[in-house]
């Protein structure tokens, strides 16, 4: 293997020495900790959505309410909102994922594109928070205007 071909960060003047290299693996831990915690809270949520998505609105038929009014239209649409709410999720935390497997591939490799590919997927995981965030906030603002 040749030390040519790969970009090592030594060669870009770039050292990550010590408490650099430990905050690094600590944070690609602690990422890959969350978004694995978090795929699993969606796969439950899609589960017992279904579940009781199901029951809710075979008791709603029995008792005559919007169930009944809907048909089986409102379980589709029910469906369909967890399904993408669970995707969008898993979606978000894709990207706090693919972080914390390309900078440990990094930090074993001090390769500078995978280092700079992990940082990419950090900072695109920071930015769809924040959007999310902010229409958030400005859904309460609003329902508190109105």
């Amino acid at each position: 293997m040749e030390d040519s071909q790969y970009d090592h960060l030594t060669e870009m003047d770039l050292q990550l020495e010590g408490e650099v290299r430990h905050q690094f693996a600590n944070a690609a831990t602690w990422s890959k900790f969350i978004s694995i915690v978090v795929f699993s809270a969606c796969g439950l949520m899609l589960f017992l959505g279904i579940m009781g998505g199901m029951s809710f609105f075979n008791s709603m038929k029995r008792l005559g309410g919007v169930g009944y009014l809907f048909g089986d239209f409102t379980g589709t649409v029910l469906l369909f909102v967890i399904l993408f709410v669970a995707a969008a999720i898993s979606l978000v935390y894709y990207f706090l994922f693919n972080f914390s497997r390309k900078i440990k591939s990094a930090l074993i490799s001090e390769d500078i594109n995978e280092l700079n590919a992990g940082l990419r997927s950090l900072k695109i995981f920071f930015i769809i928070t924040t959007v999310f965030s902010i229409l958030s906030l400005f859904n309460t603002i609003a329902k508190l205007i109105w």
